[in-house]
């Protein structure tokens, strides 16, 4: 269908990376790789234990190394990442790579606060997720958009709806 080996999914908390990479996968036959389900797997606790157990820079670490890892085994896949991969310069270089197209599901802070607080796998970051996302879209927008190769919007589309237009842009760079 393309050159592309890997497609990808970035975005905050909540946006529907897992929701729309399942439906990518399964439409594209390529396996999933999600770095909260990876993390569980291979650790036995949820991002949210995680984070409360070792803290928020080493869980930053487990997410940095299951992108990396994803991206080092040749493909194909669909890659969930978490948010925080954006922060490190090697994340950020290995999402520009040839053969890896880096979408951005954006959405506003409101919008997934609502989704953010009702799941239980969610490392919790205060009393208030749309402050907490808010903040998080001010720090890591530039780095979203530095590294995306395109940009939906997954508050007006469905997950099915996001997935043909990835794989409309998979086809449209294969020629």
């Amino acid at each position: 269908m393309s050159q592309a080996r890997f497609v990808a999914l970035l975005g905050l908390m909540g946006v529907g990376k897992t929701t729309v990479g399942r439906e990518l996968a399964r439409r594209l036959h390529w396996p999933l790789s999600d770095s909260d389900e990876q993390l569980e797997a291979r650790t036995g606790q949820t991002a949210r234990e995680l984070k409360l157990r070792l803290g928020a820079d080493a869980l930053h670490e487990l997410e940095a190394e299951h992108l990396l890892s994803t991206l080092a085994a040749g493909g194909p896949a669909v890659v969930c990442a978490a948010a925080s991969v954006v922060d490190r310069e090697d994340c950020r270089d290995a999402l520009c790579a040839p053969g890896v197209l880096t979408v951005w599901l954006e959405a506003s802070p409101a919008a997934l606060a609502r989704r953010f607080a009702s799941d239980p796998h969610r490392p919790s970051y205060g009393p208030d997720p749309a402050d907490f996302l808010a903040a998080q879209l001010l720090v890591r927008e530039a780095r979203f958009g530095s590294v995306a190769r395109l940009t939906l919007d997954a508050a007006a589309a469905s997950p099915a709806r996001l997935a043909d237009d990835v794989i409309a842009e998979l086809r449209g760079r294969a020629g």
